[in-house]
Order: C-alpha cells, then sequence, then structure tokens
C-alpha cells in the first residue's frame, strides 16, 4: 500500500512539475545530449532560435509551458535547446540546413535528422508534430536511417536517388550525396538537359562538384528549363552562397557566384536589387569606388524618389492591417511577447524599409574621398531624408555629421 501511495505521489509530482515548468530542456553539450538520448533510447528534439527571434519567444511564454505538451515531449524525446548564433549552435545549424527561426529537428540518438519542421506551431499542432517525428522515426527510409546506411558506404545509384529525394523533402544539406550520385552519372549522358536540370534542382550548397559542373555548362540548358530553376538557384547559390561568401571574405569563391547570378535567366526586380546589395558590399571590401557608386545610385535612386508624404500614407496603411487582426479579436496581443514594443515598431513599417536602403547607400558612400563632391552631397541628402523619415535616430544623425565634416 505504501509503494501505491508512493508511485501515485510521483506521479503527482511529475504532472505538477510539468504543469509548472513545461518541456525540461537538456543542460549540456551536444556529445552530451546525444550520449543521454542513446541511454534513455530516445529521439531528440532540438528548438533551434534565436535571441532576437518573435515567434520563438512566443513558444518559449506559450506552447513549451503547456502542461500536455510537456507530458508528449518527455515521453518520446530528449528536448535541447540551440542558439543558432552561439557556440556549438553556429556549426549545427548549418549542418543542419537551418535558415529561419524556429526550426524544430527530430533526430535520432546518432543525431541523425528523422524530421524537421520550421515555424512556430500553437499547442495542439504542436503536439502533433511530435506524432509525425515518431511516425517518422519508425519508417525505414526515414532520412536518419538513410544517412546511416551511406555514411557505411552505400553508393547503390538507386539509393542515393532515393536519399536524395528523402534530402530535398527535409531540405537538409544534401552536398556530399549529390557528388556520389553525381560520379555515377555516364559520361555520355552527363551534358543532356535533363541531366543538367536534374542537378539545378537538387543543388542546395556549393561545397559539391557537382555545383561546379552545372555552374559551367548552365549554358547549355534549354531556356524552358532555365526558367524552371531560376528561383531555386538564385537562393541557394546567390542569396546564401555568395551572401556567406562575402561575409566571411571568401572573395574568389563570391566572385564566382556572382558572376553566376548574373547569368540567371528572367531575374525580378527583387533580385536584381540584391545582386546590387551585394556589389556595393563588395565594392566598400575591396575599394572600388567606380563600382560603389554605381551600385549605390542604384540602391538609392527608387526610395529616395519616394515623397515623405506617401511614405506616411504606406506606414498607416501597413499599420492599419498588421493590427486588423488584433482589433477583430482574430490574434490575442497578451500572448506575443514584446507586443508594446513592437506596436511602436509597426508604426513606421515603410519609413523604416525606405531609410534602411537610404543609410546603407550613403553610409557606403562615407568612405569615398572628400574630393568625391558630387556623391558626397548626393548621400547627405539620403543620409537627412532617413532623419526627416525617422527623427533623432542616432546613426542617422552621426551619419550626417560625419558627411557634413568630410565635405568641408
Amino acid at each position: 500500500m505504501k509503494k501505491l501511495i508512493l508511485f501515485c505521489s510521483l506521479i503527482f509530482v511529475a504532472r505538477l512539475t510539468w504543469a509548472q515548468t513545461g518541456i525540461q530542456f537538456f543542460k549540456g553539450s551536444w556529445k552530451e545530449v546525444q550520449e543521454a538520448a542513446r541511454q534513455q533510447q530516445k529521439m531528440i528534439f532540438v528548438d533551434v532560435y534565436t535571441e532576437w527571434c518573435g515567434p520563438c519567444k512566443y513558444m518559449d511564454k506559450e506552447v513549451f509551458t503547456d502542461a500536455a505538451v510537456a507530458r508528449k515531449y518527455a515521453a518520446h524525446f530528449i528536448a535541447y535547446k540551440l542558439d543558432a548564433e552561439k557556440g556549438e549552435g553556429v556549426e549545427l545549424s548549418r549542418k543542419y540546413n537551418v535558415g529561419a527561426y524556429p526550426t524544430f529537428l527530430f533526430l535520432n540518438s546518432g543525431g541523425y535528422t528523422v524530421h524537421k519542421v520550421t515555424g512556430e506551431r500553437e499547442k495542439d499542432p504542436f503536439i502533433g508534430l511530435a506524432d509525425a517525428a515518431v511516425q517518422a522515426g519508425a519508417d525505414k527510409n526515414n532520412p536518419g536511417n538513410q544517412e546511416k546506411l551511406f555514411a557505411e558506404g552505400d553508393r547503390d545509384p538507386r539509393f542515393l536517388l532515393r536519399y536524395l529525394h528523402r534530402l530535398a523533402e527535409a531540405d537538409l544539406d544534401n552536398s556530399e550525396v549529390l557528388d556520389a550520385y553525381f560520379k555515377t552519372i555516364p559520361s555520355h549522358v552527363l551534358e543532356d538537359d535533363s541531366t543538367l536540370l536534374f542537378l539545378a534542382r537538387h543543388v542546395n550548397g556549393t561545397r559539391t562538384a557537382a555545383m561546379v559542373y552545372l555552374m559551367d555548362h548552365y549554358k547549355q540548358l534549354s531556356d524552358t528549363s532555365k526558367e524552371k530553376v531560376t528561383s531555386r538557384l538564385f537562393e541557394k547559390l546567390v542569396r546564401n552562397g555568395a551572401g556567406l561568401a562575402l561575409k566571411e571574405k571568401r572573395l574568389l569563391e563570391y566572385n564566382a557566384l556572382r558572376a553566376f547570378g548574373r547569368q540567371l535567366t528572367g531575374l525580378n526586380a527583387g533580385q536584381q536589387a540584391f545582386l546590387n546589395r551585394l556589389d556595393l558590399l563588395y565594392s566598400g571590401l575591396t575599394r572600388d569606388d567606380d563600382l560603389l557608386k554605381k551600385a549605390g545610385y542604384i540602391m538609392a535612386a527608387r526610395p529616395f524618389a519616394v515623397a515623405i508624404d506617401s511614405i506616411r500614407s504606406e506606414d498607416k496603411r501597413r499599420y492599419d492591417r498588421i493590427m486588423q487582426p488584433f482589433l477583430s479579436g482574430e490574434k490575442d496581443s497578451t500572448k506575443m511577447p514584446g507586443f508594446a514594443e513592437e506596436k511602436k515598431i509597426i508604426t513606421q513599417v515603410y519609413s523604416r524599409e525606405i531609410s534602411e536602403q537610404l543609410y546603407i547607400a550613403a553610409q557606403a558612400f562615407a568612405q569615398l574621398p572628400s574630393s568625391e563632391n558630387k556623391a558626397l552631397a548626393d548621400a547627405l541628402l539620403w543620409a537627412k531624408r532617413c532623419e526627416a523619415l525617422m527623427p533623432g535616430t542616432k546613426p542617422f544623425v552621426d551619419l550626417i555629421k560625419e558627411l557634413e565634416k568630410k565635405k568641408r
């Protein structure tokens, strides 16, 4: 009887703990959480977040604290938090191809991906994610099991093809697998349109021989095939690949990817603007004043042409649209961490968008020599427009002072 009372008490304490604290996240290193998962024969649930991510904070406050959520996740997983911008999180986020937050990873104890989902969820759908992950874990063809077979040396083309499809479904890095499959493609079909189209649809990183081959033979793709893969190649190789190469100052790699981006068929205005922004950053690093001025004038032309009254009107229109779900009761602002501060920000959404572009261009021009009178005078006008839209903003005020000093 005493044992029964003790057992029931333990259950009550466990439920009370879940109710009070929610999901219990493992404290320790990546190696240690994998070892704990192996010992307990459980999968690993990883919440990949950043400190600035609003939806991540919502999950922390409203979902992870729920008792039913805690019970479900404690039953099946060792839970772990990973800051994508600190410590081990930087390299692990890259390994698991995390590009948005929050991202939820469900891994087997070996660290192989079984299931992956991006974006916040409410309580019931989040419980549903756990069920889906458990079901995926029982599938012998899940990416985690296939990764293990690949690591053990399976290079059968049919297996590699299945594995590539599963990696694509899970949005995981496939560079090593794609290169292994690339080696199995017969030489006489390598330059076929269907082969090049396959490579274009599956390359998702810059560290692969298949990507180099595709870049070298891109012009041989038919116009129809080029149109099918422009958006994908731009995101994977230019926005992600060239952007990261520039950030890490791998400039030879950056130049090759940027040049490839310029070749892509049917780039839209947003993609063209991104390439121009890369030019502005690159020219600042390499002190190419002519390219810097060209890119800066292109960036500032459209936002500077918009009248202040039009910007204010667009600010109000966007604010009303964003606030509508809260005013109608569709969304509850009290459940959103930091909503009061965010509300202040969304009163000037368009002003911030315009100011950001003008500020970036003006700041880049500030490094030009003092002999560049016209360019510096234009940069001063852009900086003053920023300050007019958002009065008293310190970076804008400081930039105005810097440009005025340089013009003397």
